[in-house]
């Protein structure tokens, strides 16, 4: 990703207070404000995953019942 749009992500997310931000020299590091937080979008990565395989399999018949139809 550019460092503009890094840069903006991180403002919406401090403007949002999801990230909190320490400043040293010139450098700025950020971390998580709620560490529950890493933990909601653990749950949340294991569901869309999971969802995800399910239509990858569904697409998978579609296709495979469209080439059998073809024979």
């Amino acid at each position: 990703m550019e460092q503009a749009n890094v840069s903006q992500h991180l403002a919406v997310l401090r403007s949002r207070q999801l990230v909190m931000n320490r400043k040293s020299g010139n450098q700025v590091f950020y971390s998580v404000r709620d560490p529950i937080l890493l933990e909601v979008l653990a749950l949340m990565r294991k569901y869309f995953q999971k969802h995800l395989t399910e239509a990858l399999a569904i697409l998978e018949e579609i296709g495979a019942s469209k080439k059998e139809r073809g024979k």
